[in-house]
């Protein structure tokens, strides 16, 4: 097809208008208050965050707007101490002092309590993003879930043993479908969302990092057992030869893990076009454009800041991960705005403070 002939690119309807300097005036009142109040203001630091950044994101030049309250991250915090938390912790002091005197017995609660944590991990992750969504609103128009928290945690409990089973071999294939099972679950208004994100289209790239991950640990520890004294040995021989030895095994953990890196580097900005690019709302797509120097750079960054601020940069990476992703999103297709209708999904009480326990809730 010639130049004259190609389609043309369809306009952008998304747009990030955010600032750096304005975020950090945010966020350092909200270090600030949060030190002053023993860490309560942050239920309501978290939700200052979100509506800077929700009103800086633009589609069809008409802001977002988030309309949750610090009150419900501090209900959801608290029903999440009292109802997970709480009892989560008394079954593992129980389970430590029964290891003392009743090993075995403790070794099976340990089979109940690791699973139960994982299937919980899932319900805060859907009950956060379901959050999330029904406190976001364009035009007055808000989004929703229609699914069960409980019974997506259950999903990501199988597919998280899975994972874990082969050992990380199904990892693309577990991050797509668990991708795809919660976005399939949102609408927005009237609109249903859906993600088709196909696993097979990164198995490729995931491969190559996990093949050299697993061929180097396999170098790594063959090597470690040929030339390095067994436990309970005396060491013998010069000295110096074995720190040479273990400055090549250094060398080659460290080789290994940058070309480790490098893969996976490359497999996850894949697997993000893969995720996005499958995406529909109505009538409407996304994709972003993102690659592996894009990361390597944006973490890079994001290190040096917070080593050279001593700390004090972790208070911008909300507005570092948002505006990264937000800056690189594309939305295009048609959207009836006269026929969207308002969500008829009915929209939680309280926050996501079960992902909040668990440190997963986004921004």
């Amino acid at each position: 097809m010639d130049a004259t002939s190609a389609e043309p690119r369809q306009a952008d309807l998304w747009r990030f208008e955010g600032r750096g300097s304005d975020f950090f005036g945010i966020a350092l009142v909200n270090l600030l208050l949060t030190m002053v109040t023993l860490g309560i203001y942050r239920f309501w630091g978290k939700t200052r965050v979100r509506q800077y950044l929700w009103t800086q994101s633009h589609f069809a030049d008409e802001p977002l707007e988030y309309t949750g309250t610090g009150l419900e991250k501090l209900i959801g915090a608290v029903l999440a101490l009292l109802l997970f938390s709480l009892p989560l912790f008394v079954v593992s002091f129980i389970t430590g002092l029964m290891m003392q005197t009743l090993p075995v017995a403790a070794f099976l609660l340990l089979l109940v309590v690791y699973p139960a944590l994982i299937w919980l991990l899932g319900v805060a992750l859907y009950r956060s993003r379901r959050y999330m969504f029904s406190r976001t609103a364009w035009r007055g128009v808000r989004g929703g879930m229609a699914g069960n928290g409980f019974a997506y945690g259950g999903r990501f409990l199988k597919l998280t043993l899975f994972q874990f089973i082969t050992l990380g071999f199904a990892t693309p294939f577990v991050t797509t479908r668990l991708w795809n099972a919660l976005m399939n679950d949102a609408k927005f208004g009237s609109l249903a969302v859906t993600a088709s994100a196909d696993w097979r289209r990164l198995q490729g790239r995931f491969l190559l990092g996990w093949g050299v991950a697993l061929v180097g640990y396999i170098v790594v520890i063959g090597w470690a057992v040929a030339t390095l004294p067994r436990p309970g040995q005396p060491p013998t021989g010069d000295p110096m030869a074995q720190l040479a030895t273990i400055g090549q095994l250094y060398l080659i953990a460290l080789v290994v893990g940058i070309v480790v890196g490098a893969f996976m580097l490359s497999y996850l900005a894949a697997l993000q076009r893969e995720l996005w690019g499958s995406l529909r709302i109505g009538a409407l797509r996304t994709e972003i454009d993102i690659t592996a120097r894009d990361l390597l750079g944006f973490w890079l960054v994001n290190i040096v800041l917070v080593v050279f601020t001593l700390g004090l940069g972790v208070i911008m990476m909300p507005y570092r991960i948002f505006s990264f992703y937000a800056r690189r999103v594309r939305v295009t297709g048609t959207l009836d705005v006269a026929a969207l209708q308002q969500s008829d999904l009915a929209a939680p009480r309280q926050g996501d403070g079960l992902a909040d326990a668990f440190d997963i809730a986004a921004f």
